[in-house]
């Protein structure tokens, strides 16, 4: 008889950080960061912090691949996507009614649909657009990765991602033009291209390549978790020490240094995955299986409602706090938006079962007759 395969927590705590790690985000986007002074103590520690939280999307895509990277082309492997879009549907509902008579925004059921459509139903939809297109390609993926030699070939594929999706992120943000622009990077935003960066907007694949990787290699790992964790501490000073010093005495210049594909978050991301991997979590409450099982399986659902608890949480913050450096001693306030969010996804997330439950059994009844 075959064993039941047991949960591997581990994985639920990388998505559920994932997702704190989005939320964590979104506060430096709604409470005025970008639009300071890139000057003092306070200002280098947001943009460190910033920085880090900066793993969010690479976070979700790396276990994406670690949890996928054996999946195959099958007709039943692409009747996975219909529970994504459902779920993207039933938020999206959600949040145009929020527009509508909260926001008292003009809508019509049309142009409900249309926005639904060209995914913007929710501000942050963008992330459900780009999966669509990753889902499409995995099993392709995974033809490319499980069909290589060793391990040797499986890092020059990861090497050959990096110099097509990452290097650019730390190779093409320079100017060598004299002295001046290095004493002040933030003066021009113009920079020579030294590096091939076509490429650059596929960095989803990047990160999925290192979770599968992950998955297979992880137990030939040897660092220890005390040096990883010590190495996680110093990228993460350099990444905050780096964008500090292109901002310094301007408003925060944004590129792909401080993006998603950067090089240096390319490391923070595989640094922070293999930590929380090397954790020993063990469970054996059935209440609380229970909750961090639905906790895990709401975060995407979360993703997409967060913008509405962000409006309504920082809306509040931003009235009674006056500047953006004051408001980061409200950072705390991130575990609102992440609480709530995820609660909001629960419930989505039931109503979407119902709704499958009932499907099936039309389903079932009209194939009998």
């Amino acid at each position: 008889m075959e064993k039941k395969r047991t949960r591997d927590f581990r994985l639920d705590f990388l998505r559920i950080f994932a997702f704190l790690c989005v939320v964590s985000v979104h506060f430096f986007l709604k409470t005025g960061y970008y639009e300071e002074i890139m000057v003092g103590k306070k200002m280098f520690l947001m943009t460190t912090v910033r920085n880090f939280f900066m793993i969010s999307v690479p976070l979700f895509i790396t276990l994406t691949g670690y949890l996928m990277c054996n999946k195959e082309l099958s007709k039943k492997y692409y009747k996975g996507i219909v529970k994504i879009l459902v779920t993207y549907v039933l938020c999206s509902i959600v949040f145009l009614l929020f527009e509508r008579f909260y926001l008292h925004s003009p809508s019509s059921v049309s142009g409900a649909i249309f926005e639904i459509l060209a995914y913007r139903g929710t501000p942050y939809a963008w992330y459900v657009e780009m999966y669509i297109g990753l889902f499409i390609m995995i099993p392709f993926l995974n033809l490319i990765s499980n069909n290589l030699k060793d391990k040797k070939q499986f890092k020059l594929l990861l090497f050959t991602s990096l110099f097509l999706f990452s290097l650019p992120s730390i190779l093409n943000i320079y100017k060598f033009e004299g002295i001046d622009w290095w004493l002040n990077p933030a003066s021009d935003w113009k920079y020579y291209k030294i590096f091939p960066s076509w490429w650059s907007a596929g960095y989803p694949i990047l990160f999925y390549f290192l979770g599968a990787y992950i998955r297979k290699y992880s137990t030939e790992s040897n660092i220890k978790f005390l040096p990883s964790l010590i190495c996680l501490i110093l990228v993460v000073l350099l990444n905050g020490t780096f964008s500090y010093y292109r901002s310094y005495d301007a408003k925060v210049v944004l590129g792909t240094w401080n993006n998603y594909e950067s090089f240096l978050n390319f490391i923070q991301t595989f640094l922070v995955f293999n930590l929380i991997l090397k954790l020993r979590i063990q469970v054996k409450s059935k209440a609380a299986t229970y909750v961090i099982k639905k906790l895990s399986d709401s975060c995407f659902g979360a993703y997409l409602l967060s913008w509405i608890f962000d409006y309504l949480v920082y809306e509040k913050l931003c009235s009674v706090i006056p500047d953006a450096r004051g408001r980061f001693n409200y950072f705390f306030v991130v575990l609102i938006v992440f609480t709530l969010s995820l609660f909001s996804s629960a419930l989505v997330e039931r109503v979407r079962i119902i709704l499958f439950y009932f499907s099936d059994k039309i389903y079932k009844k009209v194939k009998k007759a």
